[in-house]
């Protein structure tokens, strides 16, 4: 529900098509704007949404269109520099918002609009939500000339008292990098101490996006949520403030800038020069900032120069560009008001690296990921990659830029399931081309013996991702997967695409969509190309989306990470699943990335109950560059190359495994099918299993826990059981020497009373 206290004076019936074009022509006042967003590629595109814009930027709240994953209407999908030439750019974030409680469920029945202010100098909206129980207001602020948006949201609890919330601001860029809070790269989430900043920044070589959260204390999905754990006592309120500021290139300069205004803190000056050992100045250098060793800032310069104001402090400096090597560090000590000049001269012009990768077996070239083990990677990344694929047409073939310098590249193709990753040392020389060959042996082809391995859990560049479908194949290809995948978030945009390179190689393509409400998110699939969801996941229930994700051709419905805090399973634990339970789910995954130790421990309750809920696998990649596709993966039996639907029925039957890297060969019974047996007449179950990383030990797992173990030796063993002669069911769990396991699904067993024959 959308109540709108009172419309804007200037934006009458008549008069709205003028303005419209007025705001797009002339951006030196703030403006608001009624409608669908102005901003190219945005998300906002109903007729009740809202932008608002200046001479620097435009941000557009969902009021009417339905905001991505579930969250409540009334929050930001849309925010867009303005480019040189006075045009906005393509919407940059997927959502940028107030998150009440870690992206739990978000019981929501109302929206309502407040214009506060609205002049040529400053624009200031309100919007107001609930939270269960809690009132939820946010203020939007934005004014003349600024990069910032200012947000201040207020929660007002009016229930019982609620303990341990974790609510705070998030920002999610529509792909690009990101740059971590200072000291806390690669971290998924870290309590925050002794922080060197409060802010988050998402970038891209002509834009960034940085959110300033002065009140946080923690920080979620590699800082793009960042929290404060709180409490909420009957009738008492609190307050979070933030910013978040836009700018047109990735230049951070800015970013510290506002730090200083904001803080006000004393601060000093950095100007100078960048050339390379020959003397030529670098055309587009950076100055990488570090404090306290770890990154803080960096500034990008022109024509060899660059300026950067920091706060008063020690740093170590150095200066970099894209393809270039790093210069020397310098130390650095920052004084108020003092301007101080620091000339780089040390860096390389950039080399480059060719590589063919073989399959040593079957001397044919090979698909694979190349990694930058030891060597230089690139802070910025859009200055150099640290990971490389293999190209589609030219299979096993890469070729890519390096800063010249010693480096150990890591080559895997299908990298701790099917082969052993290779390491090759490379010494990269400025202005040439290094040759190198990497031949893999691959120790095993499960297709040779039915089994069709896939990521079922995998994202392309919609949203939050940032893989492009090229990529996303090249990735699943390099990791050894032998079906392809894609399960964006309430989107089948690059279905087509990723069906027409897979079927350029010859791989069957599994089209999917991840189902995503606030309380439970799932993947449906195979999915008819072209067929479009008609739900709209913040609203409707489980019966409705399981019907829409039939319509849509979909053998099975699979709950992914089913006890996140806002997990399906989690979500009906807390009776916060809009329609309760629906039996209709087929699958519960084993996600790479998270804790899957419940929902083993839920499968197996299910089984002992005689329900064939199955297990589904996967790696949840957004961004194959930090992320592994196929990290792990369910290998279905199918006998033959599969059409998506036997592949799909082929996991609605259970004739598949989970693996983080064991390989599993059944020898006389699938998982999934039913073993008959009769009292004094045992049976056994054979299996072959596979490590390139050694094996450890093998488990059969029945009703009451672990029947037998059995430690192991050697690379590929074959095992025997002895069923035991009850009703019920057995699964395997295997592991290798590096800890890696892989979980069967049942094989049902069935004791017949031979009396009754």
């Amino acid at each position: 529900m959308i109540r709108p206290i009172r419309r804007l004076p200037f934006l009458s019936a008549i008069l709205f098509a003028c303005v419209l074009v007025i705001s797009v022509q002339s951006h030196a006042a703030v403006s608001i704007i009624l409608g669908k967003t102005i901003i190219p590629g945005g998300n906002a595109t109903s007729e009740k949404d809202l932008t608002i814009r200046n001479d620097k930027l435009a941000f557009s709240i969902a009021l009417g269109s339905a905001p991505p994953w579930g969250v409540a209407r009334g929050c930001i999908v849309d925010i867009a520099n303005v480019q040189n030439d006075g045009s906005l750019s393509h919407d940059r974030v997927a959502f940028a918002d107030f998150i009440p409680n870690n992206w739990s469920s978000w019981p929501n029945t109302y929206q309502k609009l407040d214009i506060i202010k609205d002049t040529k100098n400053e624009a200031v909206v309100k919007i107001t939500r609930d939270f269960g129980e809690v009132i939820i207001s946010t203020v939007y602020s934005l004014t003349d000339g600024s990069d910032l948006i200012h947000v201040k949201t207020t929660m007002t609890n009016e229930g019982e008292a609620l303990v341990d919330l974790l609510s705070g601001y998030a920002l999610w860029p529509d792909g690009g990098f990101k740059f971590a809070v200072p000291g806390y790269a690669g971290k998924t989430e870290a309590l925050l101490s002794n922080r060197l900043a409060d802010r988050f920044v998402g970038y891209g070589p002509d834009w960034a996006v940085a959110l300033h959260a002065p009140y946080m204390t923690e920080l979620r999905y590699q800082s793009r949520d960042l929290y404060t754990k709180h409490s909420l006592k009957k009738s008492q309120s609190m307050s979070f403030e933030g910013d978040y500021q836009v700018l047109a290139s990735g230049d951070l300069a800015s970013v510290v800038r506002a730090e200083i205004e904001r803080k006000d803190l004393l601060f000093g000056t950095l100007i100078g020069e960048v050339k390379t050992q020959l003397g030529k100045s670098v055309d587009d250098p950076a100055l990488v900032v570090l404090k306290d060793g770890v990154p803080y800032i960096w500034a990008l310069g022109k024509h060899g120069e660059y300026k950067l104001d920091l706060p008063v402090g020690d740093y170590q400096v150095y200066a970099t560009s894209k393809g270039y090597s790093d210069s020397e560090k310098q130390a650095i000590s920052i004084k108020n008001g003092v301007s101080q000049n620091l000339l780089f001269n040390d860096l390389l012009a950039p080399g480059e690296v060719s590589i063919q990768v073989t399959d040593s077996n079957k001397k044919l070239p090979l698909d694979a990921k190349i990694q930058i083990e030891k060597g230089t990677k690139p802070l910025i990344e859009f200055f150099g990659a640290k990971t490389f694929f293999t190209e589609l047409s030219r299979v096993g073939q890469a070729t890519f830029t390096l800063a010249p310098g010693d480096y150990q590249l890591k080559v895997s193709a299908g990298g701790n399931f099917l082969a052993k990753p290779a390491l090759l040392d490379v010494s990269v020389v400025a202005n040439k081309t290094s040759q190198l060959v990497s031949a893999i042996p691959v120790t095993t082809y499960p297709t040779l013996y039915g089994w069709y391995a896939g990521d079922l859990h995998h994202h392309s560049d919609v949203l939050e991702g940032s893989t492009s479908p090229e990529y996303l194949v090249r990735s699943q290809l390099a990791a050894g997967l032998n079906v392809t995948f894609v399960s964006d978030h309430d989107s089948t945009k690059n279905h087509a695409v990723i069906k027409a390179l897979s079927d350029k190689r010859g791989i069957p393509f599994i089209p999917s969509i991840e189902f995503s409400p606030s309380w439970g998110h799932f993947n449906a699939f195979p999915i008819d190309i072209g067929a479009q969801m008609s739900v709209d996941p913040g609203v409707d229930d489980i019966h409705n989306i399981i019907k829409d994700a039939r319509l849509m051709g979909a053998t099975v419905v699979a709950s992914n990470h089913p006890y996140i805090p806002y997990g399906y399973l989690s979500s009906l634990e807390k009776h916060t699943a809009v329609g309760g339970f629906n039996p209709a789910v087929d699958l519960f995954e084993i996600n790479a990335v998270v804790d899957y130790r419940v929902i083993v421990e839920k499968a197996r309750q299910l089984w002992s109950e005689g329900l064939p809920y199955y297990y589904t696998a996967g790696s949840d990649t957004h961004d194959v560059w930090n992320q592994t596709s196929g990290l792990n993966r369910l290998f279905v039996y199918t006998g033959s190359k599969p059409t998506p639907k036997a592949f799909a029925q082929a996991m609605k039957n259970g004739h598949s495994y989970v693996s983080f890297g064991p390989i599993i060969y059944p020898q006389n019974v699938m998982f999934g099918d039913t073993v008959k047996q009769a009292k004094h007449q045992p049976q056994s179950i054979n299996f072959e299993l596979l490590s390139v990383n050694g094996l450890k030990s093998v488990q059969l797992i029945g009703n009451d826990g672990v029947i037998i173990e059995k430690s192991l030796a050697g690379d590929k063993v074959s095992v025997v059981f002895e069923l035991p002669l009850k009703s019920g069911w057995v699964s395997l769990v295997v592991e290798d020497n590096k800890g890696y396991k892989a979980f069967s699904n049942p094989i049902w067993l069935k004791l017949v009373d031979s009396s009754q024959f």
